[in-house]
């Protein structure tokens, strides 16, 4: 069974939680490149129903 993101949608906008990490390592930040537009972001993403920021961000890290 899968898990159901956590988020919603209102007016013809959307919000999802979303679970974020920094991750720091010999000096050095882990960022992502985004791969159609020029922008990076911090390593993570959506977060399930029910579960906790932690698992989420570990997830998906």
């Amino acid at each position: 069974m899968g898990r159901t993101d956590c988020g919603f949608a209102r007016g013809g906008e959307r919000f999802r939680c979303r679970a974020g990490a920094i991750i720091v390592e010999d000096g050095c930040v882990l960022f992502a490149a985004n791969e159609k537009e020029d922008y990076f972001y911090s390593v993570g993403g959506g977060g399930h129903m029910g579960e906790r920021a932690e698992d989420a961000v570990v997830r998906e890290a």
